[in-house]
């Protein structure tokens, strides 16, 4: 990996390139898409929002000049490509500035509450939309003919995901953009600061009012019936799952336990996503008044 951040690190013609056909990639298989968005992020981290442009720009060209030969449609291919990269370069310039994690973080989850107050004010129904988008996508007739599932039953499924879309499309926002900008500043540090990242993620704190907030948002959206606050909610766990990493990754290293541990633990979250992921956001509000991490180094 730390020679493909020395070649992207060469020039941002050597960069655009690479995010360009990491991007290209990403349309088929979409964590591509993340690496396309390190790939630009890594250049806005080490020298700043000049030198990203003139990787980014030719890159959007070329993404357009393709989708106009191949598909007559430049313009959905490049939207697609800004759609994909945007959120985590203005994160990588946020910590460019701050030169905090935490911050940059916490940036991101702003813009995953952006989406949703967007979807709620430019929408009249936006579970309305949702279910007519996924109805579009998804025809029950259809798969029930592939499938043994009856179409009364992918009907009633879309019904009830419909609701939950708009706080799902904010969390895959907040989670791929903290994604690409760790994996940015994973090859940053492997360049420039050997170790450094590992050091800086065990670190991460987001602070207790961001805590608090998340543990207001979840209990206010399992009591009320908002689809808004669904949404929001939504998108801080999706945050609080990194803080949860974070205290794994520092208990593990203070304890001077086997890597295998975390090996385990990427593992299970592979093959039970959502409760891996509800006990890593159930962590990382936790952290920020039981510092897991000073308790076992404690111990």
């Amino acid at each position: 990996m730390n020679g493909i951040a020395a070649f992207i690190m060469r020039g941002p013609a050597y960069a655009g390139a690479v995010a360009a056909a990491g991007m290209l990639l990403g349309l088929v298989l979409p964590p591509f898409a993340w690496l396309s968005a390190a790939v630009l992020a890594l250049v806005a981290l080490r020298l700043g929002p000049a030198a990203l442009l003139r990787a980014a720009v030719p890159a959007l060209l070329g993404i357009a000049l393709l989708g106009g030969v191949l598909w007559g449609r430049p313009g959905a291919l490049a939207l697609a490509a800004v759609a994909a990269w945007l959120p985590t370069q203005l994160a990588a310039l946020v910590l460019r500035r701050s030169v905090r994690l935490d911050i940059a973080l916490l940036a991101v989850a702003a813009m995953g509450w952006l989406v949703v107050i967007v979807a709620e004010l430019a929408l009249a129904d936006p579970a309305a939309t949702w279910q007519q988008t996924l109805l579009a996508v998804f025809p029950p007739d259809q798969l029930a003919t592939e499938t043994r599932v009856s179409a009364e039953a992918i009907r009633q499924l879309i019904a009830r995901m419909a609701p939950l879309m708009t706080g799902v499309l904010a969390a895959s926002v907040v989670f791929s953009t903290v994604t690409s900008l760790l994996l940015a500043r994973w090859w940053q540090a492997g360049l420039y600061n050997p170790g450094g990242f590992g050091r800086e993620f065990r670190a991460l704190r987001l602070g207790r009012v961001a805590a608090v907030v998340a543990a207001v948002l979840c209990g206010a959206a399992l009591g009320l019936d908002v689809h808004a606050v669904r949404g929001l909610a939504l998108a801080t766990v999706a945050l609080f799952v990194f803080q949860g990493l974070a205290v794994a990754h520092g208990v593990v290293a203070r304890r001077g336990m086997a890597s295998g541990w975390l090996v385990g633990l990427y593992v299970l979250a592979l093959f039970l996503p959502p409760q891996v992921m509800a006990g890593l956001t159930l962590v990382g509000i936790a952290d920020a008044w039981a510092d897991f991490r000073k308790v076992a180094l404690a111990g």
